[in-house]
């Protein structure tokens, strides 16, 4: 993960930063949550604060899903390698701070062979400190990063290709009109639910698939040339991400529009899977926060691909996710998990409904809604405060 030298066509962003504090919640008891890695039993989320002393601050989401308990490694990273390198600092540019952070973390890339967590507390900090730059302007981000107010698509993510039709209508309740089911399974069962599920949706309702990199390339080209007649918007992550490439082509060849990104922690990493994807999905808490992802989301789209982000934590991530979607342009569609989640729902309130397949960003300050540390009481597993 060398320095990832972010494009300098990038709005002011100068902030001080006075303070930096980073969050783990942990929940023992979620519903069990079936992938074709295994079942989660477990949910964290991990959430930095940065504070400017001047009464304003930003949040943003450190990618904490697999294996939860990584949550705590991650915040150590930032508690000790890399809040106290960025505390005290007043900085004319973010992506030029996070270049500079980075470098300074190549020593621990390169002895302890960690990219992925880097990378991660990276992104985390840099979208709270855009965030904090947005509230001190007292506009949106979407506004700060040259968008305008636009009603974004979503879809509910993670759900059972076996979803019974009550639990389908809760879901239409909700507001969604589209849905990510998910595959990748072994069980040729799952695959008898999806065709069921996905055949009866109505008309103006939608759906994708994630296999979760539970295929390899034969099993992957078998279940998608059975499920080929299914009106799917995309298939997601049919094979891993380290594949060869010509596993890739050779699906996209067969027809399918791949989607992928959330598990790509380069920009040429993205750049090479252009030439494969119809779909580019990065993750803003997984690689290069705003900073990083609002210049590759507006390059997808100049090569004529869909940028839609993956956000499957807290309401901060889905919100950050949301205001780059919604200043990037295109016509992505935003995810929200659609599973229950106390870590998501009580975290952060105020995230907006969905209505209608839609929903509409608030003209508030920043990301437009705030975490709620004293709500996840229950769930605290730890908090440092990082102060010169």
């Amino acid at each position: 993960m060398p320095p990832q030298s972010f494009p300098p066509a990038m709005p002011p962003s100068a902030v001080h930063i006075a303070r930096i504090q980073v969050y783990v919640f942990q929940d023992d008891a979620p519903p069990a949550v079936e992938s074709s890695f295994g079942t989660s039993t477990q949910r964290t989320s991990t959430l930095v604060k940065v504070e400017d002393g001047a009464g304003h601050h930003g949040w943003g989401e450190i990618w904490s899903g697999h294996p939860p308990f990584g949550a705590y490694h991650r915040a150590s990273i930032l508690e000790k390698l890399v809040a106290p390198r960025a505390v005290g600092r007043t900085i004319d540019a973010i992506p030029a701070l996070l270049d500079e952070l980075a470098t300074a973390m190549l020593p621990m890339l390169r002895l302890a062979g960690e990219p992925g967590p880097i990378a991660h507390v990276l992104a985390g900090l840099d979208c709270a400190l855009w965030d904090l730059a947005a509230r001190a302007r007292g506009i949106p981000l979407y506004r700060l990063l040259g968008g305008q107010a636009r009603r974004l698509p979503v879809y509910a993510s993670g759900v059972s290709p076996a979803i019974s039709q009550r639990d389908l209508d809760a879901l239409r309740e909700r507001g969604f009109r589209a849905f990510k089911f998910k595959a990748g399974f072994a069980d040729d069962r799952a695959l008898d639910a999806l065709e069921a599920t996905v055949g009866g949706l109505a008309s103006g309702e939608s759906a994708m698939i994630d296999a979760n990199c539970g295929w390899d390339v034969d099993a992957a080209r078998r279940a998608l040339d059975r499920i080929r007649p299914l009106p799917l918007q995309w298939v997601e992550e049919p094979i891993g991400p380290e594949r060869p490439a010509s596993e890739w082509q050779a699906l996209r060849a067969a027809g399918h529009r791949l989607a992928a990104g959330e598990n790509l922690l380069t920009l040429d990493a993205f750049r090479a899977a252009f030439d494969w994807l119809d779909v580019v999905q990065p993750d803003l808490g997984k690689w290069g926060g705003v900073s990083g992802v609002l210049p590759l989301a507006r390059e997808t789209l100049a090569r004529g691909k869909r940028y839609c982000p993956h956000a499957f934590g807290s309401h901060i991530g889905a919100a950050l996710a949301a205001h780059v979607l919604c200043a990037a342009g295109g016509d992505g569609v935003l995810e929200l998990d659609a599973n229950s989640n106390p870590l998501r729902t009580l975290g952060a309130a105020g995230f907006p409904t969905p209505m209608d397949g839609h929903v509409s960003l608030h003209d508030a300050p920043g990301i437009g809604i705030d975490a709620d540390p004293e709500a996840l009481s229950a769930y605290a597993g730890r908090h440092t405060v990082i102060a010169p």
